[in-house]
């Protein structure tokens, strides 16, 4: 009995995840309906709400992350200032900025995704889409999926941005260093490796978190209930799926 049940769990998340990858090269693929005007509504309206109306959060989180990180590490390994900037560059460059990042658009922008989609399924406004021939994934799927992930790229560098420079900020306060000493350090020791890398698995995130919440609000039922079950399966699953591949990443750059 455990085994089957085990079984079913195992072939439903293989069918869910199949479905992942399945509506990802899909909004990955039919990019050029972002050239049809409605669809490009939708997807400079996804880009504000995801990025823009997100900004003074990600700021006001960046900001405490800097400043944490760098009394930590002070608190930790004693007053070395060069020690700083290389836990900025490494730490929050390469893991915290766009893992916090990402945290951020999954409990803001995925939810409501989802909760969206979700409520379009049930009131009939997706099959009225369908009725009037128009492909249900490419006015409401496409430019969600490139919408989140452009604006998680775009917020993870402004996060990443305010954490190091309110950190070395406060490390040139509290032990008499020049601000800009810092920052020239920084740069120096930051390549263009660590910065890419940085961006592709923020794009990454990006992706996976509007198509695991755009698969979870457009596949709901009709059902009432069927919204909040959508939203919850959405952020726990988007969740799962970006600390997953934080993982991989971390993996990566030990091979």
């Amino acid at each position: 009995m455990v085994f089957k049940f085990l079984g079913r769990k195992t072939l439903t998340l293989a069918l869910v995840v199949s479905g992942y990858f399945s509506l990802l090269a899909y909004g990955l693929s039919h990019g050029r309906v972002l050239r049809i005007e409605p669809v490009k509504k939708n997807f400079y309206r996804q880009i504000f709400f995801s990025g823009n109306q997100a900004l003074h959060i990600i700021g006001f989180m960046g900001l405490l992350l800097g400043v944490i990180v760098t009394t930590q590490t002070f608190a930790l390994a004693g007053g070395d200032s060069s020690l700083v900037v290389k836990v900025m560059a490494w730490v929050i460059v390469w893991e915290i900025g766009p893992l916090f990042a990402a945290i951020i658009i999954i409990a803001r922008s995925g939810s409501a995704i989802a909760v969206e989609l979700a409520q379009m399924r049930i009131s009939g406004e997706v099959a009225s889409l369908e009725q009037m021939g128009i492909a249900p994934l490419d006015y409401l799927v496409v430019p969600r999926i490139l919408g989140v992930a452009i604006s998680v790229v775009a917020l993870t560098a402004y996060f990443q941005i305010v954490a190091v420079v309110g950190g070395l900020a406060v490390s040139a306060i509290f032990k008499n260093v020049a601000f800009l000493d810092q920052i020239r350090r920084f740069v120096e020791l930051v390549n263009p490796w660590l910065l890419m890398g940085g961006v592709v698995k923020s794009l990454v995130f990006g992706l996976v978190i509007a198509t695991i919440s755009c698969y979870h609000g457009i596949s709901a039922g009709t059902a009432t209930s069927a919204v909040p079950q959508a939203a919850i399966k959405a952020v726990i699953r988007a969740m799962l799926a970006v600390f997953f591949l934080d993982i991989v990443f971390a993996l990566l750059r030990l091979i």
